[in-house]
């Protein structure tokens, strides 16, 4: 009786974890209708920004959970960091003084953790994951700082002026160290540096305790806080991965049996045929015996395999809209060519600059911080930031572009922004470094560079030809 009732439990699994996985797929899509029915946005409150506090943590940690384990998500953040930072973002400046200031601050080995190419890439997938990024600069003596990132889960209040909401002069932070102490800190925004006074949520006068001002980054939000790239994307994500668990339990269940036995004969003679047959494992090319009353054949199995694909491509697009990457970039590059790619990689281009663009006036938000704590007077504050190229498969066409340039009006060559330009083109990873290199090395003589320069370039000019003319 039990071997009869564990086989039957057996038999009943994949059709239990089937209806299971049904039943919890319709029950979360009749929920959020129902919230959307029921009107839960409440547009009477004061709340500035449209998603709670408590919804906010929930959608962070579920953006840290699917980007850590869900292939897709991973994908679309590694896309949108590959391609903005690629191998690092990169300055220069013409102030010595200036120069001097920065070389301090971005070449501080305690800094290298957040500034370098490995930090940028690092707090680049933070902003995404995380919606925000808030920066801790520590503004020491004779000119140094050293910077640090705080969890977006450990600021519980950004306090502004209460009549300008976009001016935020403090930032209230809680958390609990390894000892299990709980702590709370005040911080002045960097717009904030002399510290004004300010009133929390409930009206009370607010001042700073700590020394370390604050440099906020946020995304995908019109309000005060963050909200992770992958927000759109998290229903759609967990929709995909129950479509694919159900696919696999039918599969499972279209799997256990392979083929029907017919034998002619009672109940004995059936019951005979599985003793011979059931749990016995038959090797690849073994040849089948039959008498005339035994009939075996493959069972028909419709796996609805094309109906699937298209179900479950109908929902990989809700992603890649989220995400704003074409579907070919998320595993199937039979639905993309050439002229798809040169369409939809324009809107691309357009989405990955501006983001470079945030960068880059984030850098520059922080190194006007460090600059002004060294005394640097402000019409020297100007930093050239260079990000690599979006599309490297035009790197023959800009090298040639940039060689024609210069033929037409060679005293370009002389201007450390060209030159930097030249050498992230040529795909060098540190083109300030290379340009200190040059320098010293020709200081009587700038077109020196030039020439290396322009021999490298004619070097890729001449082997992309001929690897063009061999196809």
């Amino acid at each position: 009786m039990e071997d009869k009732q564990a086989s039957r439990l057996r038999d009943n699994a994949p059709r239990d974890e089937l209806a299971i996985l049904l039943r919890e797929a319709t029950a979360t899509v009749e929920a959020e209708l129902k919230l959307e029915d029921e009107g839960w946005i409440n547009l009477t409150t004061g709340v500035i920004d449209i998603i709670p506090d408590i919804e906010r943590i929930s959608n962070l940690k579920l953006s840290q959970l699917y980007y850590t384990k869900n292939p897709l998500a991973k994908q679309a953040i590694r896309l949108w960091t590959d391609y903005t930072f690629g191998s690092g973002m990169t300055w220069q400046t013409e102030d010595k003084a200036a120069k001097k200031a920065l070389d301090g601050f971005w070449d501080d080995r305690a800094n290298r953790a957040i500034l370098s190419g490995r930090g940028q890439r690092k707090s680049c997938d933070k902003l995404l994951v995380d919606g925000e990024v808030f920066f801790a600069i520590f503004l020491g003596a004779e000119g140094k700082a050293k910077i640090r990132r705080i969890h977006p889960l450990e600021i519980a209040e950004i306090i502004t002026d209460p009549d300008d909401i976009e001016n935020v002069l403090y930032y209230r932070r809680k958390w609990t160290d390894r000892q299990g102490t709980s702590h709370e800190a005040i911080y002045r925004d960097i717009t904030n540096i002399k510290g004004e006074a300010g009133k929390d949520i409930i009206g009370a006068v607010v001042k700073h305790n700590e020394e370390a001002l604050i440099y906020h980054l946020a995304i995908n939000t019109t309000g005060q806080r963050g909200n992770p790239l992958l927000l759109p994307a998290l229903l759609w994500l967990k929709y995909y991965t129950k479509f694919l668990s159900s696919r696999i339990a039918i599969m499972l269940a279209l799997a256990r049996f392979a083929w029907k036995l017919k034998v002619k004969g009672g109940q004995a003679a059936v019951d005979a045929m599985k003793g011979k047959l059931d749990d016995k494992e038959v090797a690849a090319a073994s040849v089948l015996a039959e008498s005339e009353g035994v009939e075996t054949t493959p069972i028909k199995i419709e796996t609805g395999a094309q109906q699937a694909y298209q179900d479950g491509r109908q929902i990989k697009l809700m992603i890649a809209s989220a995400v704003g990457i074409p579907e070919q970039y998320f595993g199937d590059i039979s639905i993309g060519n050439l002229a798809t790619a040169k369409t939809v990689e324009l809107p691309m281009m357009k989405m990955f600059q501006s983001y470079q663009a945030i960068w880059a006036a984030t850098y520059q938000d922080i190194d006007e911080v460090i600059l002004e704590h060294n005394g640097i007077p402000q019409d020297k504050w100007y930093v050239d930031r260079d990000f690599p190229a979006i599309a490297p498969a035009d790197v023959a066409q800009a090298a040639k572009s940039l060689v024609d340039v210069l033929t037409v009006m060679p005293e370009f060559a002389y201007s450390p922004d060209v030159q930097q330009i030249a050498l992230l083109i040529l795909g060098i990873n540190d083109p300030a470094e290379v340009l200190a290199a040059m320098a010293k090395e020709s200081k009587s003589n700038p077109a020196i560079p030039l020439a290396k320069a322009l021999r490298e370039f004619r070097t890729i000019l001449r082997e992309t030809t001929e690897r063009r003319a061999a196809q």
